[in-house]
């Protein structure tokens, strides 16, 4: 998943941030004392209504993501440009720098604050009037914090998008078996089409497994049952677990006959495994009048058949649809 899926999006943060940025400098301008200060507040004003305009108008989807360093440029360059106007008392609005660090850890990948701080030094000497040697203990200061609250943000962002995907990834797998759970076998199907097969797999005499031996013993099978289809099965098939000990495989380009040659492959590393438990299947193949959902129910039918005949053995459809 994108980082834009859990970030603050960083084209609407950064026109908020440049109003924003406009606002306070436009307010505190008569505050601060500054010899000309309406000429300054109006170019302030005009300078951020153009950005903002200018920042509606750019295609922004079309552009890396990256690209959106453009407002903290921009606001930095204003407020350094409006300091050397201002005669160097607009050390006030040191703060939005910091803010302006916050969006970077916020938006962006970590050191990518590191990358633009020559621009944002630059911009503060600049605010301040110009370089003198009071402002070293000043800058020195803000660096660190300006670094320090940008990547850490950042670490945060990453850390929860690690996490965030670690849990979409839990809610679509099941933990025993770790194949495909129910929720994300939906999401397959829907994406099946003609050519493909579904097949349901359903262990023979589970249940007895489970009262002899427990449940902890029904675990076991189930696990390393996951583990041989996981072994047999192709590059792209697909393979999850139905609920209980029945088992789902999406075969994609796979006829009828050509899944049970898989099904057969299967059954014999599984004999090797456990020869002692067998299992029954039943396939369905995916046809233009034959939806996913119908082909799901087609195999559970072949399925009921093949337990039906016997267990132990592979059931397609035909018959089964014109007398159902």
């Amino acid at each position: 998943m994108s980082r834009a899926a859990y970030a603050w999006d960083p084209v609407a943060g950064g026109q908020l941030m440049l109003l924003t940025n406009g606002i306070v400098i436009v307010v505190t301008l008569p505050l601060l004392g500054a010899h000309g200060w309406r000429s300054t507040a109006v170019l302030a004003a005009l300078t951020t209504a153009g950005a903002w305009l200018v920042s509606i108008a750019v295609p922004w989807q079309r552009l890396p993501r990256k690209a959106t360093v453009a407002f903290p440029l921009f606001a930095w360059a204003a407020i350094g440009l409006l300091g050397l106007d201002t005669h160097g008392i607009a050390g006030a609005w040191a703060g939005l720098f910091t803010l302006w660090f916050a969006y970077l850890g916020l938006t962006h990948r970590s050191g990518t604050s590191l990358l633009l701080m020559p621009v944002a030094i630059a911009a503060y000497i600049t605010m301040w009037g110009g370089w003198s040697s009071p402002l070293l203990a000043r800058l020195f200061i803000a660096v660190v914090i300006w670094l320090l609250l940008a990547e850490l943000l950042a670490a945060l962002i990453d850390r929860h998008h690690a996490l965030a995907d670690e849990l979409r990834q839990l809610a679509h797998v099941d933990t025993l078996t770790n194949l495909a759970n129910r929720r994300d076998l939906d999401l397959r199907l829907a994406e099946a089409g003609p050519g493909d097969a579904v097949v349901l797999i359903d262990l023979d005499h589970f249940k007895q497994l489970n009262d002899t031996f427990g449940h902890a013993a029904g675990d076991e099978v189930l696990t390393e049952f996951g583990l041989v289809i996981r072994a047999t099965l192709r590059a792209g098939d697909y393979a999850a677990r139905y609920g209980g000990e029945e088992f789902a495989l999406v075969l994609p380009a796979t006829s009828e006959s050509d899944a049970t040659v898989t099904l057969a492959r299967l059954r014999q590393r599984w004999a090797v495994l456990r020869p002692e438990i067998t299992f029954s299947a039943g396939v369905a193949a995916l046809r233009p009048e034959l939806g996913a959902a119908t082909a799901l129910q087609a195999a559970d039918l072949a399925l009921y058949e093949a337990k039906r005949s016997g267990r132990n053995r592979d059931h397609g459809t035909q018959g089964l649809l014109t007398a159902a």
